[in-house]
């Protein structure tokens, strides 16, 4: 209780981020191994978050017509995603966003698997609302494609095609980590 003995203090860092991750379920992510690349990179990110106190993570998929609640880390469901339909990119990230911003964390990293271009909206409306979000909201967003992007959307991306699996888990686990550095600074 003495006031003038000095104690060392300790450095404590808190984490306030909120991970959404957004997987297109729409039928051409049936072709070739589209789908079950999106799967493994949904339950990488559930798994490397699970536990983590100040972290929430939410998982959705996403037709033209539907988003389905895939869970949080804890209890993620991606495994069950199947293939069809169409995607409108810009209706699911704008749910995740909104999810986002209702969760109150300070950071907020939004991350799309796709495979490339969405059918149900314009890239332009899905760029703009990037932009938005970024601009905006401060969000991080970032897609992962599983093949070839013809048009870029999002300021990070990354292009998992002609990778073997440590490389694409390497290369994605440092633009995840560098999202997340950026959302929290």
């Amino acid at each position: 209780g003495e006031p003038r003995i000095l104690r060392s203090r300790e450095l404590r860092y808190t984490t306030d981020l909120f991970l959404g991750v957004v997987i297109d379920c729409s039928g051409s992510m049936s072709y070739g191994d589209h789908m079950e690349e999106a799967k493994r990179f949904g339950m990488l990110l559930a798994e490397a978050t699970k536990g983590l106190r100040g972290v929430d993570a939410r998982f959705f998929g996403f037709t033209d017509a539907e988003i389905y609640d895939a869970g949080n880390s804890s209890r993620c469901a991606v495994h069950n995603f199947e293939a069809g339909g169409g995607n409108n990119d810009a209706a699911a990230l704008w749910h995740a966003a909104q999810i986002a911003k209702d969760s109150q964390r300070r950071a907020i990293v939004l991350i799309m698997i796709s495979d490339g271009l969405p059918t149900e909206c314009s890239t332009t409306a899905l760029r703009s609302l990037v932009t938005q979000l970024t601009k905006r909201h401060g969000m991080c967003c970032a897609q992962v494609a599983v093949q070839h992007l013809d048009e870029i959307c999002f300021p990070h991306y990354i292009e998992i095609l002609g990778m073997d699996e440590t490389q694409r888990v390497v290369k994605f686990g440092r633009i995840i980590a560098s999202l997340v550095n950026r959302a929290l600074s």
